[in-house]
């Protein structure tokens, strides 16, 4: 102001005398400095801002037509008239604006007298003297604005302001010397000028307004489109906020969440306009970037509630003199904003809002209203779908881990270990050396116990730990894998030798040795472990989980918890797999034989029924026992075609020598599938129905394994069938873990002691009093005994000593055919003698040729 006052007076002293034809007073320059400033031009290039007035037009005027005091005290007078009635700036600005404006004016003043010389509007040297006045004093002006800006904390591109600020200072002082001109010729001919002004400037406004409206119609359209894109939440509101700020020409943009449980403002996003980050600090986010906040002072204002529960937009300008509206500006620290709500299916879910307009005199208006409107229903439709798009991946991701994952450990299942296998398994690129893997497959021991005795929650207790123990054994990158039951399965990629596979395989049985706790009960529970290496026993995950399984079985039949795929111990060749898809087509044209073996009474020689085996002659390899072919059956799901052809035959047969006046039966040993069965007394029935034969002809036989590979389940099956009236035996007594156990409870009425003991007792006296407990034992239970294997004289007679009740094995005769059967009981019957106390004419003579396994079908009284 000082500079300014000091600019007057040497202005004043050098003022040129002109001889013009009028004067102006300094009261009219109050009114027309007030004019100018208030029919401003707005310029909007991308995201800046620009307003400009036509200030220098009473100022060029003042230099030819008025005193330099005229024209400072109008400049100042409307000035101060129009910032404190419209504008309403506070003291501090508006005496800032004065002071500026006063040097301004002042040094312009001054510059044109010292230049001009008293030469009049019509010389065009008089023109040098306007410009180098009017830039002086825009340069003036630009400077403290900037100056301003920075000093508190905000940008001022001043490069930019000074390139826009002086095409329009350019603009403005050519079209101030033409009215200089005009009125120095003629003042009439200046309402003439003032005319065309007005309708240029009104059809620029017009211009500039269609403008604007175009270019945010484009911004919206490019809103919209790339919004869209998006399909995270995060996403669509990140670029909401950014575009709303360049859309409405704002400081900053926010979104508000409504706490679903409270109905008050809940998560807040911000994004907004920064410092230029020059100045060293690393804490304000750039533009774009989105501040986090819980609660935002929203809530319980009267814009939330406008914009929450009622549902519609609110705009408060900054020329509002609604006290109401100041108040909220001032709570929010902003000069004006816009605040819309963002719906969804189920009402608002939030409020998204605009503030601080960019621009010193330019505000928020109603049309801005409508856009922002606009804008916060294409950001609710974007949110909605980017919610749901997530919520959909969210389950696509669930469906698929629960796809991958058992879901009572949560450890990969079958379907996502073979994925694994089949890329470790996966040749190495050229060049590239071959890295081994192993597989190993295991199952717990006695686990079926723990299940039966405690029940199937503490099983899934028990598994769940055992997972447990084998993540903590296990490196980062092997796979451990529940298959299904007990049945756990492990890959090691990468692996350096064998050794290592053996030794992982070892620690992983140290570590389920020992004893778990459940529902405060210690528990033992072993492992077997069979491992099969890439690529050495196979190169595909097929394969490696075949021969894994091969060895645990082997694993389980010896005393070594882990055992490792040796191809000599495989039961699974090639010759083998190819006999099992010749099997299916025997067993389903019925061409299976079946053989018999006698059985008579100890005590008097008679013959009380014949055990029958089944056969397979091959056409290449010759006739087959039951030990090459009854585990393919049993694997390949064939066990119980040939169980009923079996059994149909054998009731034919039985049902045949019946006719022929042997009073006798037949029974069939079942295999554990067969056990599993539930249909088995219904197929039953039918089949004794159709040969016509009473349920006591047929018994069936049974071992101790396959009853405790589900007792719950096998022991129904058999209830059942003891109900139609079929008799039931226990094979191979005394090889089993817990025949004094189960026997009590399965509804059977013989056992047959294992051969291996009749074999041997007669040079073995451990053998014989095991022989002797099991006769003692079955007939304190009331049940029949039989002695399997007896080769000799001496053995049969002891057994009669022992009080065994029937025998049955090569001594009596070895399996042979039906026919051959049939011949030797005609025989037998022809010779209507007395009964034998030792069995006379054998029915098949013949070395012993070892103990057949298998499918067995026996004949009893």
């Amino acid at each position: 102001m000082v500079i300014g006052a000091l600019a007057l007076l040497g202005a004043s002293a050098n003022q040129t005398p002109l001889h013009s034809p009028l004067t102006v007073p300094w009261w009219a320059f109050v009114p027309a400095f007030m004019l100018t400033e208030a029919l401003l031009f707005h310029l909007e290039i991308r995201d800046e801002a620009h307003s400009f007035s036509l200030s220098e037009l009473p100022l060029v005027i003042g230099f030819f037509f008025a005193a330099p005091w005229a024209i400072v005290l109008g400049r100042v007078l409307g000035e101060l008239l129009y910032l404190t009635i419209v504008r309403r700036q506070a003291l501090l600005k508006l005496t800032f604006n004065l002071a500026m404006h006063m040097g301004e004016v002042s040094l312009a003043v001054l510059v044109f007298h010292l230049l001009s010389n008293g030469v009049t509007p019509l010389d065009p040297m008089s023109w040098v003297a306007v410009v180098v006045g009017v830039v002086t004093a825009d340069l003036i002006s630009m400077t403290a604005v900037t100056a301003a800006i920075r000093w508190h904390g905000g940008q001022a591109k001043l490069t930019s302001v000074m390139v826009t600020g002086g095409l329009t200072a350019a603009a403005n002082i050519s079209l101030s010397i033409l009215a200089a001109v005009i009125l120095w010729v003629s003042p009439w001919a200046m309402a003439l000028f003032a005319l065309v002004a007005m309708m240029v400037a009104l059809g620029y406004r017009g211009y500039a307004a269609l403008s604007q409206r175009y270019s945010s119609l484009q911004l919206l359209y490019d809103f919209t489109r790339m919004v869209g894109a998006a399909v995270r939440a995060e996403a669509v509101m990140d670029e909401v906020l950014a575009e709303a700020r360049k859309l409405l020409r704002a400081a900053r943009a926010e979104v508000v969440l409504v706490d679903r449980a409270t109905g008050a403002a809940g998560h807040r996003l911000r994004n907004e306009e920064q410092a230029d980050r020059a100045n060293g600090s690393a804490e304000a986010p750039l533009p774009g970037e989105l501040l986090t906040d819980e609660g935002s002072g929203l809530e319980g204002q009267w814009v939330w509630r406008e914009v929450v529960e009622n549902g519609r937009p609110v705009v408060i300008a900054r020329t509002t003199r609604d006290r109401r509206k100041l108040d909220y500006l001032e709570k929010l620290g902003v000069r004006d904003c816009i605040a819309a709500p963002l719906r969804a299916e189920d009402g608002v879910v939030g409020i998204i809002m605009v503030s601080d307009r960019l621009g010193e005199v330019s505000t928020f208006d109603d049309e801005d209203l409508q856009l922002f409107a606009t804008l916060a229903n294409h950001a609710s439709v974007a949110f909605e779908n980017g919610r749901l798009v997530e919520q959909l991946r969210r389950e696509a991701d669930e469906r698929r881990h629960e796809a991958l994952h058992d879901p009572l450990t949560g450890l990969p299942n079958r379907t996502l270990f073979i994925q694994r296998v089949a890329e470790a398994t996966r040749p190495a690129p050229a060049g590239e050396e071959e890295l081994a893997a192993a597989v190993m497959l295991m199952d717990l021991d006695r686990f079926k116990e723990v299940n039966d005795t405690l029940g199937h929650h503490n099983g899934d207790l028990l598994l769940r730990e055992v997972a447990v123990r084998l993540t903590q054994v296990l490196r980062r990158r092997d796979t451990v894998a529940r298959l299904g039951g007990d049945e756990f399965a492990v890959l090691l990629p990468d692996l350096g030798s064998v050794d290592e596979a053996t030794q992982t395989a070892l620690r992983i049985a140290e570590a389920l040795r020992r004893p778990f706790t459940v529902d405060e009960l210690s528990l033992d529970v072993g492992v077997s472990i069979g491992i099969a290496i890439y690529p050495e026993h196979g190169d595909d995950a097929s394969t490696l989980l075949q021969r894994a399984d091969v060895a645990m079985y082997e694993a389980k039949a010896g005393r070594d918890a882990v055992a490792l795929y040796s191809p000599e111990r495989d039961n699974y060749s090639p010759k083998r797999l190819a006999l099992a898809a010749e099997l299916r087509s025997f067993v389903e044209r019925g061409e299976l034989l079946v053989y018999h073996q006698p059985k008579a009474r100890l005590s008097d020689g008679v013959v009380t029924g014949t055990e029958a085996l089944v056969r397979w002659r091959h056409p290449e390899h010759g006739l087959l026992g039951p030990d090459e072919f009854i585990p393919m059956a049993e694997h390949s799901g064939l066990i119980s075609a040939l169980t009923t052809h079996v059994l149909r035959v054998a009731l034919a047969q039985c049902r045949e020598w019946n006719d022929r006046g042997h009073a006798i039966g037949v029974s069939v040993n079942l295999a554990v599938r067969s056990l599993l069965d539930s249909e088995l007394p219904t197929d039953i029935e039918a089949l004794l129905a159709q040969v016509g034969l009473t349920p006591d002809h047929l018994t069936l036989e049974i071992t101790e394994s396959g009853v405790m590979a589900d007792p719950s389940r096998t022991i129904k099956v058999l209830e059942r069938l003891s109900a139609i009236g079929v008799k039931l035996s226990v094979d191979d007594f005394g090889t089993g873990y817990s025949s004094l156990s189960y026997l009590q409870r399965l509804p059977v009425q013989e056992v047959k002691i294992d051969r291996s003991f009749v074999f041997r007792m007669a040079t073995d006296a451990n053998d014989a009093t095991i022989v002797q407990s099991i006769i003692e034992l079955g007939h304190n239970l009331g049940l029949c005994t039989v002695a399997e294997g007896v080769e000799d004289q001496m053995v049969w007679d002891r057994l009669r000593a022992m009080g065994c009740d029937e025998a049955q094995g090569y001594y009596l005769s070895k399996p042979v055919p039906a026919s051959a059967v049939t011949r030797w009981l005609d025989e037998r019957k022809a010779m209507a003698g007395p009964a034998l106390s030792t069995p006379k004419g054998r029915a098949g003579g013949g070395a012993r040729n070892g103990h057949e396994r298998g499918l067995e079908v026996t004949v009893a009284n």
